[in-house]
């Protein structure tokens, strides 16, 4: 059961409930568009069509007369709002959205779920149908880059030398990507604006703490091995990049040229 506390306006519906949530069904922009960490959503003729991620430097969509924009806050989730997100779009693949896909950790998948769930009942509970209608065509999601390993690729080595971190990394098994000792790893950890850290940055101070006995002076003093590009990546310099693109052979080939398919 959810308690829920609702304020009414002449533009726009407030629904407060767990403490911090806070969802927003607005028929108009807010007079300020500053709103950064949000999750939106717009109804078109009551009904979702499109999601996306709110940031400081990607501003709330402008809308039509016949839509309603939906934004849902809540300060203990603003870090996992790209993965909730992929969810919603997972559970209602009808939605437009121009997020680039992301592998959701089964750890989060796990505690989004409920979030998801609670959601999706109060925007049906208030008039929103989050179904896709029954005569729409089914939307595809947009294609996620496949990359795959070739015995030809194992033999190269690739060298890492971005945000502050150095090194080569050579693909040497379809799921062993190693990292040569001597390696430098990106000395501070970035942190959000509130100073707290982000999921990348808990994925790669969490790596880094496996590996712990592996590094000395953020440098590396044995190989170390990877399941992927992106756990390297996490690693190296805690994401925040296209890592397939960070990786280049001697020639500034990346390994995502050479094993994209």
């Amino acid at each position: 059961m959810l308690n829920l506390k609702v304020t009414l306006s002449p533009d726009q519906t407030e629904i407060h409930y767990n403490q911090q949530s806070l969802i927003t069904i607005a028929e108009k922009l807010p007079a300020s568009q500053s709103l950064a960490n949000g999750l939106w959503l717009i109804a078109t003729h009551q009904r979702l069509t499109n999601i996306g991620v709110l940031t400081s430097s990607n501003p709330l969509p402008v809308l039509t007369e016949q839509q309603t924009l939906i934004t849902f806050t809540d300060p203990d989730w603003t870090e996992q709002l790209t993965l909730l997100a992929q969810l919603l779009t997972e559970e209602l693949p009808h939605l437009i959205t121009t997020q680039p896909v992301v592998q959701i950790p089964s750890n989060y998948r796990a505690s989004l779920q409920p979030v998801m769930a609670q959601i999706l009942l109060i925007l049906t509970r208030f008039g929103i149908s989050v179904q896709q209608p029954a005569d729409a065509k089914p939307t595809k999601a947009p294609a996620k880059t496949r990359h795959r390993w070739t015995k030809a690729v194992s033999e190269i080595p690739f060298q890492i030398n971005t945000r502050q971190a150095t090194g080569t990394a050579i693909w040497q098994k379809r799921n062993e990507l190693l990292l040569q000792a001597g390696a430098h790893l990106m000395p501070e950890v970035p942190l959000n604006k509130d100073g707290s850290l982000g999921f990348a940055a808990k994925m790669g101070t969490q790596l880094r703490t496996e590996y712990a006995d592996a590094i000395q002076n953020y440098q590396t003093t044995t190989d170390i091995i990877f399941k992927s590009v992106n756990e390297l990546g996490l690693f190296l310099y805690f994401g925040g990049t296209n890592s397939w693109l960070e990786l280049l052979d001697n020639d500034g080939r990346s390994i995502d040229d050479w094993t994209k398919i």
